[in-house]
């Protein structure tokens, strides 16, 4: 069997999404290969989407394998589980084409970065957004970050993937921008009634991204949401394609992937059904 698995995790206490030696720390792909070999009796590799870095969480992050047990794609989605640890989720599992790969089938992917703007630490938000000590002017962000739209070379806020040949961007730094987008978000959980939004959404979606690419960047946004730089500044900054320049890499924590995408019809994403327990003494 070819399967696809929608699968979601907080990346707080992993050392990235890719495989490493054991005694390096924890990882998703080494859980999840390791829930694989337990149900299958077999060593199962698993191709990711996306390759997210430590401390970044995912609630869209993909992954395909091949695997010579035959089950119900809802057994698959119990059994998974029932191994995974609490901190890695398989939402939805999906029988694919033998052809479908993770990454190599994508055709663009999405994150979101939040930024939470309190002078007071709020520990139950931090563990999901950066905190920054003053408010920030979105406005500012939002247009710069339109300035990032389209085909650019963002060699300024990224290097390119060791793996980009064999996807086709031959090392180069160039990528396609298709959302660049910074607003409020709506207040949630312990937000005061009729309260202004605290946190700043940046949300982004590319053909690829380069390693490091959207912390840098909103690391850079944060800047000119500060007032420290110009929309000129920033412009000037992704045109000269250098990494010297003020904008940092913004906080692991805040990041999510949060969608693959997919040529029309290759994977099919609705939920798997799965009936909720029954109540008691029914």
């Amino acid at each position: 069997m070819r399967l696809a698995a929608l699968v979601a995790y907080d990346g707080t206490c992993f050392k990235g999404f890719q495989r490493q030696a054991p005694e390096r720390g924890r990882t998703v792909q080494g859980h999840l290969e390791d829930a694989l070999a337990t149900l299958t009796g077999v060593a199962t590799p698993v191709e990711g989407a996306g390759r997210t870095d430590r401390g970044v969480h995912a609630s869209g992050q993909v992954i395909t394998f091949s695997s010579e047990a035959v089950h119900r794609e809802a057994t698959w989605l119990r059994a998974l589980n029932a191994l995974l640890p609490d901190d890695v989720a398989v939402r939805t599992v999906r029988v694919v084409d033998d052809g479908v790969h993770a990454r190599k089938s994508a055709l663009a992917r999405s994150y979101c970065y939040r930024i939470l703007c309190d002078p007071v630490r709020a520990p139950l938000r931090e563990r999901y957004a950066w905190r920054v000590h003053q408010r920030l002017e979105a406005g500012a962000m939002r247009e710069a970050a339109h300035r990032l739209l389209g085909e650019h070379d963002f060699g300024a806020f990224g290097s390119s993937p060791r793996d980009s040949r064999e996807d086709g961007y031959r090392g180069h730094t160039v990528r396609t921008l298709l959302q660049a987008e910074c607003d409020w978000r709506a207040p949630i959980g312990d937000a005061v009634d009729d309260a202004p939004p605290d946190e700043v959404e940046c949300r982004f979606t590319a053909n690829a991204f380069l390693t490091g690419m959207v912390r840098r960047l909103v690391g850079t946004l944060v800047l000119v949401g500060f007032g420290r730089l110009s929309l000129d500044d920033f412009q000037r900054i992704r045109e000269a394609r250098a990494k010297a320049h003020p904008g940092m890499l913004a906080p692991a924590q805040g990041l999510c992937l949060t969608g693959v995408h997919y040529p029309a019809g290759l994977i099919d994403w609705s939920v798997t059904p799965v009936a909720f327990p029954a109540e008691p003494g029914s």
